[in-house]
Formats: C-alpha cells, structure tokens, sequence
C-alpha cells in the first residue's frame, strides 16, 4: 500500500511521512505540497497503480481540499478505485465537518495530528 499527502505545511508533510513510515502501515510515501501537482502526478497513473491511501489537507492556498475533491472526481473511475481518500485538518468549523461527511470522495475527516492507531483501523474496514 502506498500513501500520499497532500498538505502545503513542509512541517506537516514531514511529520505525517515520519509517523506512517515509523507505524510499518507503507514503505512508501509520496508528499505534494500543492494540491495541483498531485492531481498531475494522479492523472499520469494507470489502472495498475498500487493500492493508494492520499490523506488530504482541507485548507490550503490555491485550491483546498475540496476543490481538489472535484478534480478528483474527474479521474477514471479505474484509478478512483484504487485509491481510499482521508481529509484530514485541524478544523473546528461545523460546515467544514458537515461538507467533509457530504463529500463522496472523502471517506472520514482525520484531525491533525495524524492518529495511527484510528486510521489502522479505517484502513481494515
């Protein structure tokens, strides 16, 4: 399994890839600090790309993570299927949350920071 995060915080990038490498849930993490480049890097796979958990942060500058939800969205379905999409974010925001459980690409809003053991189970779900 492979993991990408997207976030536009170098300090956060860093500690998240830390924490999953540490937890033995992937060897490999690939980190994007603009959301835009990760939508390339997405467009650029195939159906045969491995299993993919993206952890994507909700506010950044440019587009945020729900409008990199829509882009998303757009990708073949052959690729979306291989991929399981966590928003995670320190937000307190009620319409955040709310938009967040709305969205169907997003599988669950994670809090900052990153729970390994929570997110080891969302993954054997």
């Amino acid at each position: 399994m492979e993991f990408i995060i997207v976030d536009d915080s170098v300090f956060d990038l860093f500690t998240q890839e830390k924490l999953l490498l540490k937890s033995g849930l992937t060897e490999t993490v690939r980190t994007f600090n603009s959301p835009q480049e990760a939508i390339y890097y997405l467009q650029g796979q195939s159906a045969g790309m491995p299993e993919t958990v993206i952890l994507l942060d909700l506010q950044m500058p440019g587009i945020n993570g729900f409008e990199f939800t829509e882009q998303y969205g757009l990708l073949p379905e052959a690729i979306r299927s291989r991929i399981r999409l966590f928003m995670i974010s320190s937000t307190v925001d009620i319409s955040d949350i709310e938009q967040a459980e709305a969205n169907p690409y997003i599988i669950q809003l994670l809090s900052k920071p990153l729970e390994i053991p929570l997110l080891r189970e969302l993954l054997k779900q």
